[in-house]
C-alpha cells in the first residue's frame, strides 16, 4: 500500500502516513479477502490447483522422502513375497503398492495438508467436517468443474490418447531396434491366480491410481503451478512421475501419460477423471498380462 499524497509505503491499518504525516483517507486499505466457505453447495471460485497452500519447497521435501522410503518399501515387500512362496511376485507387487500408497498419504499430509485448515465455525463437528472438505478440495478430490458428459469425454480421450501414445512409442522403438528403450513385457505372474486376482486389481487398478494421482497431480503438480505456471508444472510433475517408474523403457510413455493426466486435472479441476483414466489404463494392462501373455 502507498500513501495517496506522497507515495510512501504504508501499512494497511495506518491512520497517518509516516513520511508526510497526512491523515490517510478512509478506504485506503484494500477490501478484505473473502474466504470461500466450502460445503454450502456453491462451486469453488478457482480450480483446486490454485488453492494448494504448499509450494515448491514442500514438493521437493515430499519427493525426497518418497525416494528414501522406496528402500524400506522394497525390502519389506520382498519379505512378503518370500512368505508367499510360488506367488512371490504377485504378493510383492501387492505389498509394495499398499506400502508405497501409505507412505504417499503420509507425505502429502505432513508436507501439504497438515498446515491447511478451513476456519472452524459453530460446533466442533461442523468445523471438522468443513476442515475435511477443505483438505480434500485442496488435493482436487472434489467433483469436476466441467459438466458430466464433458468430463466423461475428457477422461476417455485422455485414456485413449495415453494408450495410443504408448502403442506408437513401443512400435517405433521396436522398429528402430532401440533395445533398452523398448517397454518391458508385463509378467503374467504379476497377478494372483483365479478369484484372488481381485486383490491385484484392487492394488494396481484402484489403490495405486488413487494414491499416485494424489501425489503426482494433487500434490506435486498443484504445488508447482504458482512457480512454473500450468504448462511448466505439467511437464515437471510428468517428469517426476516418469522417473519414479525407473525402467528406461517406460520413461517416455509414462511422461506422456503423466502430462496428459496433469492436463486433465487442470482442465476439469478434479482428480477423479484422472484417477478413472489411470485406473482404466492399469486395468487394461493387467488384463493383457493375464489373458494375452
Amino acid at each position: 500500500m502507498t500513501c495517496p499524497s506522497c507515495g510512501n509505503a504504508i501499512e494497511i491499518h495506518d491512520a497517518f502516513c509516516g513520511e508526510c504525516g497526512k491523515a490517510l483517507p478512509a478506504g485506503t486499505a484494500p477490501p478484505p479477502v473473502v474466504i470461500h466457505e466450502i460445503g454450502h453447495g456453491e462451486p469453488p471460485p478457482t480450480p483446486a490447483t490454485d488453492l494448494a497452500p504448499w509450494r515448491g519447497g514442500e514438493v521437493a521435501l515430499g519427493v525426497l522422502v518418497i525416494v528414501f522410503a522406496m528402500i524400506p518399501v522394497v525390502l519389506l515387500s520382498g519379505q512378503v513375497g518370500d512368505l508367499a512362496g510360488r506367488y512371490d511376485t504377485a504378493a510383492r507387487v501387492w505389498a509394495s503398492s499398499h506400502l508405497m500408497g501409505l507412505v504417499i498419504l503420509g507425505v502429502v499430509w505432513q508436507f501439504g495438508l497438515k498446515g491447511f485448515r478451513v476456519r472452524l465455525r459453530g460446533d466442533l463437528r461442523t468445523g471438522l467436517r468443513e476442515d475435511l472438505r477443505g483438505n480434500l478440495q485442496s488435493l482436487g478430490l472434489n467433483l469436476p468443474r466441467t459438466r458430466l458428459l464433458w468430463s466423461v469425454l475428457l477422461t476417455l480421450g485422455t485414456l485413449v490418447g495415453s494408450l495410443a501414445a504408448t502403442g506408437i512409442y513401443s512400435a517405433l522403438v521396436r522398429w528402430l531396434n532401440l533395445g533398452p528403450l523398448v517397454p518391458p513385457d508385463i509378467p503374467s505372474d504379476l497377478a494372483f491366480p483365479g478369484i484372488a486376482s481381485i486383490l491385484t486389481f484392487q492394488a494396481l487398478a484402484v489403490w495405486t491410481p488413487i494414491t499416485e494421482e494424489i501425489f503426482f497431480r494433487g500434490f506435486i503438480f498443484a504445488g508447482l503451478v504458482s512457480r512454473l505456471g500450468p504448462w511448466g508444472a505439467m511437464a515437471a510433475s510428468a517428469l517426476v512421475f516418469s522417473l519414479f517408474h525407473v525402467d528406461p523403457g517406460v520413461l517416455v510413455p509414462i511422461f506422456i501419460t503423466g502430462f496428459m493426466l496433469a492436463w486433465l486435472y487442470r482442465r476439469t479441476g478434479s482428480l477423479w477423471p484422472g484417477i478413472v483414466a489411470h485406473a482404466g489404463q492399469n486395468a487394461l494392462a493387467l488384463l493383457a498380462a493375464i489373458f494375452l501373455v
